[in-house]
């Protein structure tokens, strides 16, 4: 009674201090935002909140890993338990929780996919780092969430999914930190939500809930099997053993257990410990290929060279059968002094197995070996081209250099190092040395190729286009040749469609291929076939942006611009080329704020040095412009031509500058912006309306002029409005003949007129109705000798200065005449 009593006067010890690591068990409340404990962000990326009793994390787009962080409190050793669930269907994405957050960039995490699978990670100044690669769960495959329970003691993880053992490691890499639900989006925005939490610190308890997992809960063989593999994958010989001996232990293993067991070993080099995991395989079952051949790859390991060659010689059938070992025996007979045999035994693995050049470089070996230099020197240029091919460039030049020091073909040889040194990115020295072989004839196909391409990043089109024709004609087989031909002729403006024709002939899904297609059909305003080319180019593509902009672009000039933004897919996301096609199909759906965002992404996903940048700024500034937010499309004007003086930038400067009413400026952008893009139909428009504006009507003429020879129909219309705005048309009310007078009118004397006004010249003004007559029609109609108006009676009069400054005029022309 009376401790029952002191535990009501008892105070309660008060919160621990923020970033203290607390020994107790702490439950989320998801009845409000306050009662969670968790730091709610809410960012343009993602966004966590309280709904429904549950916290939901919302990730606005695709490739981003986001959290939101449980409390302040630290933890080290814990169990906690969370329940998850992925939202509505879709593409694959992922949500866990963040152990040991130290720091934003130091943590620990796990995550269980929307698809079943599972994996661990630790991240290090930001550095990350995967402990525990995907590996699948298969209970857990298609369900709408799961419970995700994870244990830590030490640098020791275990983590169990619905109740199931998923996986355990180890790693010490951060010991204690915040913990956090965090969740991955992969090809789009996804939404995720938390359930119920829990996070047990008290250390018996949490050490229970280890134990328990650890020794209690019995883990599927399987799934360590799974994990074991997982290890092995990412070079974790060790632990990727200890799962293997876990299973051993239980009575579980099995031959390929056995086999997995000898490759870590072996890769630890324990050579004998590997050897009697290769016999324990064998023994539960004989038939297991792979083993059989690892036990062959012992026997040379341990440098048993004469059991090796007996041992491959009474398995004729199997031998014949593997390149592998027939390099095996190659190593068997060269050890043991037998040059014939060896050569003979690497030359049949060369030819059963193309893709590995080693085979063909140990033939030659040993054939040097036997005197035989010729066939060795054969073997050195196909171990040469092998290990070219594999942009194994150390490895090749090493091939070069003995086949040089044999006395092989020395124009062969130059070819050769050419093609490395490009490989290398020693362009010079590759252009100087294929370009010796080209000028005397002597360069081969592959050769004339790679020539071509170093032409062709100079600039120099013409004759990249000469040395590609070259390669094609020296080896019509191969389809890459074709597509560089046709390539350079599509970009020097040439005809280029017999060339991508004869390319995808010869490789009719090459994803290049099909897009060159269909720049040459966008090209001749085929969008249409353009768009189905692109199509299939990215469907041939799908980790390259191009087709995807290109088929965007395509879709946008058949005005289908909904598809046009569709078809980016999330490219926009981490491509500025695709962002910056996002504004373009945007804009041109008249979505202007919308394109601004995506303009603006990409200039910043482009980076300060991408060469388009400025022509990403000068986008966002075309949109800014026609948004009236004159200043903000300004300053991107100025970042554009700090880094490019580009034509378009300057012309929009000029735009600026004649909203704002500075018509000089205005004048100079526009000017500079011509010179640097002579008989630009836009620009000369522009400086013609700029020079009428300020009735400057002489050099507007002159731009009129000039844009005749670009633009006929934009010139006429120039010079139309400058007739407007330098003449006024007058004309008889009776007959409609047509006179025109200067604007403004020039000072007319109003001395009387003297001699006879011809027919075609104005008789006058009538006073009353303001109405125009000429001469011809009044003349017979004369009162007292003087015109007068058919409407009104009255004397017509040349008080009007337009009309008496004609009627001099004509007086002159006739008179003159």
């Amino acid at each position: 009674m009376l401790r029952f009593i002191s535990k009501l006067f008892r105070k309660h010890a008060p919160p621990l201090p923020p970033g203290s690591s607390p020994e107790k068990l702490w439950k989320a409340d998801f009845s409000s935002a306050e009662a969670s404990g968790f730091e709610l962000p809410d960012e343009d990326r993602y966004t966590a909140r309280i709904v429904d009793g549950g916290l939901s994390l919302e990730l606005h787009k695709g490739n981003l890993f986001a959290w939101a962080d449980a409390g302040d409190y630290r933890y080290g050793d814990a169990s906690i338990e969370a329940a998850i669930s992925f939202g509505a269907a879709g593409p694959k994405r992922s949500a866990g929780l963040i152990l040991r957050k130290a720091d934003d960039s130091s943590f620990v995490y796990v995550l269980v996919s929307s698809d079943g699978e599972v994996r661990l990670d630790a991240v290090f100044n930001g550095e990350p780092r995967a402990i525990v690669p995907w590996t699948a769960c298969p209970w857990a495959a298609g369900s709408d969430g799961v419970v995700l329970s994870v244990v830590s003691r030490g640098p020791r993880f275990i983590v169990m999914v619905d109740g199931r053992f998923a996986l355990e490691a180890e790693d010490d890499s951060v010991d204690s930190g915040v913990v956090a639900f965090a969740a991955q989006s992969y090809d789009g925005p996804a939404t995720f939500r938390l359930e119920s939490m829990r996070i047990d610190s008290r250390p018996v308890e949490a050490e229970a809930d280890y134990l328990r997992f650890a020794r209690i809960v019995a883990a599927d063989p399987d799934q360590r099997r799974r994990l074991a593999e997982g290890f092995f994958g990412l070079g974790y010989y060790v632990p990727a053993l200890i799962q293997l001996r876990k299973i051993a232990d239980r009575g579980e293993g099995n031959a390929r257990d056995k086999f997995l067991e000898a490759e870590c070993l072996l890769r630890l080099e324990l050579r004998d410990e590997a050897a009697a995991a290769i016999d324990a395989c064998l023994v539960i079952d004989p038939s297991f290929d792979e083993a059989i051949e690892e036990r062959y790859n012992l026997l040379y390991l341990r440098g048993d060279y004469a059991g090796l060659r007996e041992s491959l010689d009474a398995d004729p059938v199997r031998l014949a059968s593997s390149p592998r070992l027939l390099n095996l025996l190659g190593h068997a007979f060269y050890n043991l002094g037998s040059w014939p045999g060896a050569a003979e035994a690497y030359g049949k693995a060369a030819a059963g197995d193309s893709s590995m050049p080693i085979y063909s470089r140990n033939s030659a070996m040993a054939l040097e070996r036997t005197g035989d230099l010729v066939a060795a020197s054969a073997a050195w240029l196909a171990a040469a081209r092998g290990f070219y091919d594999q942009e194994a460039w150390d490895d090749a030049t090493d091939c070069s250099h003995r086949l040089r020091q044999l006395g092989f073909d020395a124009a062969a040889l130059d070819a050769l190092d050419g093609m490395l040194a490009y490989g290398r990115g020693d362009v010079a020295v590759a252009e100087t040395l294929l370009g010796k072989l080209v000028k005397k004839g002597r360069a081969d196909a592959p050769a004339s190729y790679v020539y071509g391409l170093i032409l062709s990043a100079a600039g120099r089109r013409e004759e990249a286009i000469r040395s590609f024709r070259r390669a094609v004609e020296m080896d019509t087989d191969k389809p890459i040749y074709r597509y560089r031909l046709a390539e350079s002729l599509f970009m020097a403006g040439e005809r280029c469609e017999d060339e991508i024709s004869a390319a995808l002939e010869a490789a009719p899904d090459d994803g290049w291929s099909l897009n060159l297609a269909g720049q040459a059909a966008l090209a001749k305003g085929d969008a249409a076939t353009a768009a189905e080319s692109f199509r299939r180019a990215a469907a041939a593509l799908p980790d390259e942006s191009d087709p995807a902009v290109n088929l965007s672009q395509a879709l946008s000039e058949l005005g289908r611009h909904e598809e046009a933004v569709a078809a980016l897919g999330d490219w926009p996301e981490h491509s500025a080329k695709a962002a910056n096609r996002l504004g373009n199909a945007l804009a041109a759906a008249g979505d202007l704020e919308a394109a601004l965002v995506a303009y603006r992404k990409a200039c910043s996903t482009g980076g300060a040095s991408a060469p388009e940048l400025a022509d990403y700024r000068v986008n966002a500034a075309a949109a800014l412009f026609e948004l009236g937010r004159l200043a903000d499309a300004e300053e991107f004007l100025r970042k554009a031509l700090e880094t490019k003086e580009d034509a378009r930038a300057l012309r929009l400067m000029g735009d600026i500058a004649s909203e704002y009413g500075d018509l000089g400026r205005a004048e100079m952008a526009y000017r500079a912006a011509l010179e640097r893009q002579p008989g630009d139909a836009v620009l000369l428009g522009r400086l013609a309306d700029h020079y009428l504006s300020r009735r400057r009507f002489g050099r507007a003429a002159a731009m009129a002029e000039e844009l005749a020879g670009v633009d006929p129909e934009a010139a006429a219309i120039a010079r139309a409005a400058i007739r407007a705005a330098t003449f006024e048309t007058i004309r008889c009310a009776s007959c409609d003949r047509a006179w025109e007078a200067p604007k403004p009118t020039p000072t007319v004397p109003r001395t009387r007129l003297r001699g006879e006004p011809p027919d075609d010249s104005p008789a006058g003004s009538c006073p009353s109705c303001g109405k125009v007559f000429c001469v011809a029609c009044r003349k017979e109609a004369l009162a007292d000798g003087r015109f007068t108006c058919p409407d009104c009676g009255d004397n017509l009069n040349l008080n009007d200065d337009r009309v008496r400054w004609v009627a001099i005029e004509r007086i002159k022309a006739s008179e003159s005449g």
